[in-house]
């Protein structure tokens, strides 16, 4: 039950978040994905979707994708990444995948600041919750 209260919140803050500021924090799902996951983790996928970006970017330009073709593409290398990085490093496709699409449409900062500041504010209310 933690788990979908602690989703729930995520996506409501990061819904939030994109009405109020008019900037996405990695994709809808990510604040909660990342507020269930340990420190060392959350920085993890946030580091893969940054060094996935100019890869999706390139890859994007070359095939003319726009839109869901996109995001399509930003998962597939994700989970491309995933598989040859350890398995230890625990570092899924979903939030790596959702960063760079962000990251490529709005820039670093904005995406990375959402998506923090929604994660540790769902880490904070859940735990008063629970």
């Amino acid at each position: 039950m933690h788990r979908t209260i602690t989703l729930i919140t995520g996506i409501l803050l990061g819904l939030i978040w994109k009405r109020r500021t008019g900037w996405s924090c990695g994709g809808i799902i990510t604040p909660g994905l990342l507020a269930l996951y340990p420190p060392e983790r959350i920085a993890l996928c946030l580091l893969a979707g940054l060094l996935l970006a100019p890869v999706v970017e390139t890859v994007s330009r070359k095939l003319d994708l726009w839109g869901t073709e996109r995001t399509g593409c930003a998962m597939i290398l994700a989970a491309i990444l995933r598989e040859v990085l350890p398995s230890g490093l625990g570092v899924g496709f979903v939030v790596p995948g959702l960063v760079a699409c962000d990251v490529n449409r709005q820039g670093i900062a904005m995406t990375i600041c959402g998506a923090v500041s929604c994660s540790l504010t769902t880490i904070m209310l859940t735990g008063l919750i629970s």
